[in-house]
């Protein structure tokens, strides 16, 4: 049982001229940063996160087998395209596409003939502008390169125009390992679209089109145009995005101070007063200490990290936060306060998978115990 005495939380609010939203820039959002390397932090990502599907519409252009005699637009003929894919990072990701090809091939006798092509890629993407521009949420643009391997299957070809005596010729329905490499350029259009502007050229063997000559190679550029849909990831968005601050978390705690206040004055009027009450606390406490001006956690302290990890995980479902402060009543050192507190916080993130969005970071430590006991939650104490 917890006697409750508002007496006695006289001195703590008197400890807290402003209210805890006095810290929160109004108006700004802030992000967690990586305290090794100055960076923004990306919020987790499950295997579920940031796939998409694209489909696409254009022209292929064959070379090879003689190819050069025809007219160039005599060889420009219609494409088509579907994808699934994931990106795995905002920098690497992977798709796999399946084509088919209207296409024409140029006999010995340079007579043209039309046969189709169809075959699947498993594609690697390389995002070229967050490798060296850096990630940004919402870009507008994007330059991928594509670099892939697959295989096409040649069926539907037309009557030859030339004798077959006459020419090495290869029956068609082989299947033809092949390659390509090719860049799209990506237009952001709404969280949920984009549109694509794809050019790659493949290389697959000399009997893709039906005529062998002395050129190891028959191949074809691509040029696509589609639209890409980024399917929803499991917090609601639909790419990659950064770990923010939720200033609003701290609205409980003003609203129990402004109610604490309130009955403080009521107490100020009734100084004989005391109220009892049970209080039912759910809150876990650890505590991680630190060697003198180093926020650097030893061996030793690992496992208290690990201690609230799972504390947040098993005893409050994942559900709660996770309140980081001083264990006193004032920060003497803010500065190393804060790198360790920053230490803490990325090992939460970064080994126990705990999402930034729930781990806070306070300086004064009345504000934390200010809390209501009833309500789940972790605090983790750093000594001084």
């Amino acid at each position: 049982m917890k006697k409750s005495c508002l007496v006695f939380i006289l001195p703590l609010l008197a400890a807290l001229p402003v209210a805890a939203q006095e810290n929160v820039p109004e108006g700004e959002t802030i992000y967690w940063v990586d305290s090794q390397t100055d960076g923004k932090i990306l919020n987790k990502s499950t295997f579920g996160d940031n796939w998409f599907f694209s489909i696409g519409v254009g022209a292929n252009l064959n070379w090879g087998s003689y190819q050069s005699e025809p007219s160039l637009t005599s060889r420009i003929l219609p494409s088509g395209a579907i994808a699934i894919g994931k990106w795995f990072s905002p920098y690497v990701g992977a798709r796999v596409q399946g084509v088919f090809n209207s296409s024409r091939g140029v006999a010995p006798n340079l007579k043209t003939f039309h046969y189709n092509s169809a075959g699947a890629y498993l594609d690697g993407l390389f995002n070229f502008t967050n490798l060296f521009c850096g990630f940004k949420e919402d870009r507008g643009f994007n330059l991928i390169g594509i670099l892939g391997l697959g295989g096409e299957k040649t069926l539907g070809f037309s009557e030859r125009s030339w004798n077959p005596a006459d020419a090495m010729f290869k029956d068609e329905g082989d299947i033809f390992l092949a390659g390509r490499i090719g860049l799209q350029a990506a237009f952001r259009l709404s969280e949920a679209w984009d549109l694509n502007v794809e050019a790659t050229n493949a290389w697959v063997d000399d009997k893709h089109d039906g005529v062998l000559t002395s050129i190891r190679w028959d191949g074809r550029v691509n040029v696509l145009l589609g639209l890409t849909y980024h399917f929803k990831n499991h917090d609601g968005s639909r790419g990659f995005t950064f770990a923010k601050r939720d200033w609003s978390k701290y609205a409980p705690m003003n609203d129990e101070l402004n109610r604490l206040r309130a009955a403080t004055e009521e107490a100020k009027k009734q100084p004989n007063r005391i109220e009892k009450q049970v209080v039912n606390s759910n809150q876990i406490h650890t505590l991680i200490s630190f060697e003198d001006n180093t926020a650097q956690i030893n061996q030793l302290q690992e496992v208290n990290v690990y201690t609230a990890a799972q504390d947040w995980k098993e005893k409050t479902n994942g559900e709660s936060d996770i309140y980081i402060t001083v264990l006193g009543d004032q920060v003497k050192d803010k500065d190393l306060f804060l790198q360790r507190a920053q230490s803490i916080r990325d090992v939460l993130v970064n080994s126990y998978n705990v999402p930034a969005g729930r781990i806070f970071v306070e300086q004064n430590p009345a504000v934390v115990r200010s809390l209501d006991k009833s309500k789940s939650c972790v605090v983790v104490f750093i000594n001084e």
